[in-house]
């Protein structure tokens, strides 16, 4: 069945939303550990952790975004 681009958007909006929630929970945990392990608790490798994992999921969705036609219909 053929879809409107808004219910596309909406779509491609929502993967985008929850792709940056678990990427940036997985950076924030993997910058967690690493800081336990390494660098005695501090803070930057959490917040380093969690830049690389939404920059991902911004990158990601970016690419998905510009890659909706919203001129014909599937």
């Amino acid at each position: 069945p053929a879809t409107a681009p808004e219910d596309r958007l909406r779509e491609n909006i929502n993967r985008c939303l929850s792709n940056a929630l678990v990427k940036g929970f997985g950076g924030l945990v993997i910058g967690s550990v690493v800081t336990l392990l390494f660098f005695r608790r501090r803070m930057w490798p959490v917040w380093l952790g969690t830049g690389f994992g939404v920059g991902m999921a911004y990158r990601g969705c970016e690419k998905e975004l510009n890659e909706v036609n919203f001129n014909s219909r599937k």
